[in-house]
Order: structure tokens, then C-alpha cells, then sequence
């Protein structure tokens, strides 16, 4: 009996797994034009989270970023978004400065560029905290959510991405399997001791 315990909660335990993904996202507008400074964006994406599955982190990268001139007060700002219309759209502000995006959904993080001027092959990661994924989750529920990109200054990049992780959720049956099997193997190795 023990065995069979053992063996039902270890299967259980190792399906779970067998559900958690990456899942990788790059817009239409790969490099979302240079993230002009004349302009900001929205880029919305279409997910549904598999069934069974929650999002456990998420990573937005942009590649070989860098500002196109030596200057202050450059600054990229980058909000979690929650509705944004699918794909990029573009907004113009003719170099407003500021945050176009400022209270609106989550400011997941900003950057200015130390050197300016040319190309470092600096690639910007932004992580997503434990806060931010919560909130993921929360937008992504409805399978659609998106950032937000406003650039006060002309960022060159070679295209943007996002990385999604997730993992099962754990169903109540599952956790319960695990728990017998456990409670079975721990029994088991006391009883060899007596």
C-alpha cells in the first residue's frame, strides 16, 4: 500500500511540472522605431495562460540599447500595462518631457543611458518584482496585457522582447496526494529504524 502511495504521489508530483513554460514575445516593430524621442508607446500582447498554470516571473529586454547622443537628462520610462490596444501603437508628444504613462498601471522601471553616442552592446533587462508579477497575472486574466515605453530621448536598440514564465498551480487533490505519499515514505522509514 505504501508503495503505491509513493509512486501516485511522486506522479503526481512530477505531471505538475511537466506544465510550466516559457514563453517569449517580440512586437511586430521589433525595435519600436528606435523609441524615437518625438514619440512614446504602447505594445499590447495577446496571452491566455494556460489552464493550470499562473505566471511565476516575467523579464522585459531590449537589445544593444543606447542613447544617440551624449546629453542629460535622457531617460526611458517603462510601465506594465494593463488594456493597451494589441500590437504598437505610437503616440507623438514632439519631446515632451516627463512620463506620458504616470499613473498608469505599474512603472516597472527607468533608464538613462551612462555613456551616450554609440553602441555598447548593452542589452537593458527589467525584471519584473513580486509585486509586478501579481499584477501580470491580474492584467493577463482577461489574455491581454502590454508596456508602456516613453523615451525622452532617441534610444537606437536591436529590438525588444518579453519573456514569460510560468509554473502549475498546484490543484488541492494534487497537494493532498503529495501529503498522503509523504505522511506513507515518512511512517515507512520509521518503522525500518524500530
Amino acid at each position: 500500500m505504501n508503495h503505491k502511495l509513493t509512486a501516485l504521489a511522486t506522479g503526481a508530483f512530477l505531471t505538475s511540472f511537466a506544465l510550466a513554460g516559457t514563453y517569449t514575445f517580440t512586437p511586430s516593430n521589433s525595435d519600436l522605431s528606435n523609441l524615437d524621442h518625438y514619440s512614446y508607446y504602447t505594445w499590447g500582447i495577446g496571452f491566455n495562460v494556460p489552464q493550470g498554470e499562473t505566471i511565476t516571473g516575467a523579464s522585459l529586454t531590449i537589445k544593444n540599447i543606447y542613447d544617440w547622443t551624449v546629453e542629460d537628462g535622457d531617460m526611458l520610462y517603462v510601465h506594465l500595462l494593463d488594456n493597451p490596444a494589441l500590437g504598437v501603437t505610437t503616440f507623438v508628444d514632439n519631446q515632451g518631457g516627463g512620463d506620458n504613462f504616470a499613473g498608469q498601471g505599474m512603472l516597472i522601471g527607468t533608464w538613462s543611458d551612462p555613456a551616450g553616442g554609440k553602441a555598447t552592446g548593452f542589452d537593458l533587462t527589467m525584471n519584473l518584482n513580486a509585486q509586478g508579477v501579481a499584477l501580470l497575472n491580474q492584467y493577463a486574466a482577461d489574455g491581454k496585457f502590454g508596456f508602456g515605453f516613453d523615451p525622452d530621448c532617441h534610444y537606437f536598440n536591436d529590438g525588444v522582447s518579453v519573456t514569460v514564465k510560468t509554473a502549475p498551480v498546484p490543484e488541492p487533490a494534487s497537494l493532498a496526494t503529495l501529503a498522503i505519499g509523504g505522511a506513507a515514505l515518512i511512517r515507512r522509514r520509521r518503522q525500518k529504524k524500530a
